[in-house]
């Protein structure tokens, strides 16, 4: 939502309020989201709910940029200026003309960010910084590691679980990709 708000918002006004925008989204984005997230989650508490923040707090900045795209793209087609020649306000031209046609990219964005969050959240749970009481991936991968040697499918299952899920995702944002861009059909 964050992305959405930000992207969308730089994109339709430009100017100032998009150069001050993506400074700020160019900031999370330099950052290494993996040590930002053990730091958020050494810092507020290693809950379910904290982890879940902490991924949101770092996943937002790709959305931010490719709808800020979109918008940019968007903002002077015809059917915009149509819109607004009829007497659309600014936020019908965001929420009904522009927003509907810019989120394929999103939403196929969304499933690679997916799949990048399932690796975080197991990373951290591998290193001991997810939540105890939840049932993880990392969990099991670092609970495992003790008896890898005389029991190899207690580490070999839930890594392939992991490796399974995220190309699983990867594969599924392709295909709304084909789906959903309209350059990709015209081949």
């Amino acid at each position: 939502v964050l992305g959405i708000v930000v992207g969308g918002t730089a994109g339709f006004f430009g100017g100032r309020i998009d150069d001050l925008l993506m400074r700020v989204t160019e900031v999370f984005q330099v950052v290494p989201r993996f040590f930002l997230a053990i730091l958020l989650v050494a810092f507020f508490g290693a809950s379910i709910f904290n982890i879940l923040i902490a991924i949101a707090v770092l996943s937002w900045p790709e959305v931010a940029r490719v709808l800020r795209a979109d918008f940019l793209s968007l903002r002077n087609r015809q059917f915009v200026d149509a819109a607004r020649l009829a007497g659309a306000s600014r936020s019908e031209l965001i929420f009904l003309e522009i927003l509907p046609n810019a989120m394929g990219p999103v939403v196929v964005n969304a499933t690679l960010q997916v799949g990048q969050a399932m690796l975080l959240e197991a990373g951290l749970s591998y290193l001991g910084l997810g939540d105890p009481s939840q049932v993880s991936l990392g969990l099991m991968l670092q609970q495992g590691q003790q008896i890898m040697r005389s029991a190899w499918w207690v580490m070999a299952f839930p890594g392939l679980l992991v490796f399974l899920a995220v190309l699983c995702l990867n594969i599924t944002g392709d295909g709304l990709n084909d789906v959903l861009n309209p350059r990709a059909r015209e081949r």
